[in-house]
């Protein structure tokens, strides 16, 4: 799977440029409050990283998801308006565990156990963008509410599915037979060659809240992409039957593949991409200089939560460390001032990373 947004397209005048601009502005005008943020993750149950991103499937085990979310944002705050431009880019795939075990052995040219069914069904949804977002924030003594709206430019379609069957007809030969239905800035299963890109309007809704209801509790919450839908304009499509009949084997007396297909290839005038909401929760207790923070998380139909300890230090300076069970990653945060870094892994060899996040805030 190869995460959306390798070509160097921007829409408008980009973030470099915006800030410049508000910079100049704030000198000026002392109310005005400048916020940005970096946020990156990327997650492949299935496998490594970086075998993703270089070949994927190749060392698949076990697990159903893989995901990659980004975006960068910046902007400036006024009497509680706010307004930001940004670029992001999401990409979603699920897959049944079966399919990814059967897939690996496949990958790996692993002895099949003859006579094997194993079904498949897989679910990709993906697109990169630019934009530019309004919103209001409000704040009183012990609580602060926010919320906004986002209009994007897209580009690098990718959504739709795959649902078929595998079947191990010896130790070094297999079938396989799908109906798939996607659409896509580029044929990644049958290499349709010349396809014309689509482009897309999408809009989002935004909101977050914090509370503090008693000293030593502090609660936020944070909702983003709600009625969020992407409009696109002749979509590339494929919707066919594949199959192994085109088999061949290679030098070990392993099965490959060709696929055949039958179906239809074209592009639909009006293509409607829906994304899935994302929520973010945090509970904080402070004891003295000690805190103890939940932090609780759902996107892409999965439920992550995390727990730690932190420590305040001098200089208005904050440490949080917690784990988080269903990534088996450590995450570190680090707040100062206005400044909130954050980072998070399962593993500290690159090779082996599964996990990791990254994030960089400003007065967020």
């Amino acid at each position: 799977m190869k995460a959306p947004g390798n070509r160097k397209e921007r829409w408008g005048f980009g973030p470099a440029f915006f800030f410049v601009i508000a910079s100049v502005y704030a000198n000026t005008a002392p109310a005005v409050e400048m916020f940005g943020r970096f946020e990156a993750q990327l997650v492949s149950e299935p496998e490594p990283i970086k075998t993703t991103l270089s070949d994927w499937g190749s060392e698949f085990d076990s697990g159903r998801r893989q995901w990659a979310v980004s975006q960068a944002e910046v902007g400036f705050r006024e009497r509680g308006i706010e307004i930001s431009v940004f670029t992001r880019a999401l990409a979603d795939l699920r897959m049944n565990s079966e399919a990814v075990s059967f897939y690996g052995q496949i990958a790996r040219k692993e002895p099949l156990n003859e006579g094997e069914r194993i079904p498949v069904a897989l679910r990709v949804n993906g697109f990169s963008g630019s934009g530019i977002r309004s919103g209001y924030r409000h704040s009183q003594e012990s609580w602060t509410i926010s919320g906004g709206i986002s209009v994007f430019k897209t580009r690098h379609l990718m959504s739709g599915t795959l649902d078929g069957e595998f079947v191990a007809a010896a130790e070094n030969d297999y079938d396989f037979s799908a109906d798939v239905d996607y659409v896509y800035y580029r044929d990644v299963i049958f290499d349709r060659p010349d396809v014309e890109k689509a482009s897309g309007i999408g809009w989002a809704f935004d909101i977050a809240a914090s509370w503090q209801p008693m000293k030593k509790l502090n609660l936020n919450f944070r909702a983003e992409d709600l009625f969020s839908r992407i409009r696109w304009k002749d979509a590339p499509f494929t919707q066919a039957q594949a199959n192994t009949d085109n088999k061949s084997f290679d030098d070990e007396g392993y099965a490959v593949f060709a696929p055949t297909i039958s179906g239809t290839e074209g592009y639909r005038d009006t293509f409607y991409q829906d994304l899935d909401p994302r929520f973010y929760g945090t509970a904080q207790w402070q004891e003295g200089a000690w805190l103890a923070v939940v932090h609780g998380q759902y996107q892409f139909g999965y439920g992550l939560y995390g727990a730690g300890f932190g420590r305040t230090l001098a200089g208005e300076a904050r440490i949080l460390a917690s784990y988080w069970p269903e990534l088996e990653s450590l995450r570190l945060e680090l707040t100062r001032g206005k400044w909130q870094a954050m980072v998070s892994a399962d593993e500290v060899t690159w090779s082996s990373v599964r996990a990791i996040s990254l994030g960089l805030s400003y007065n967020y």
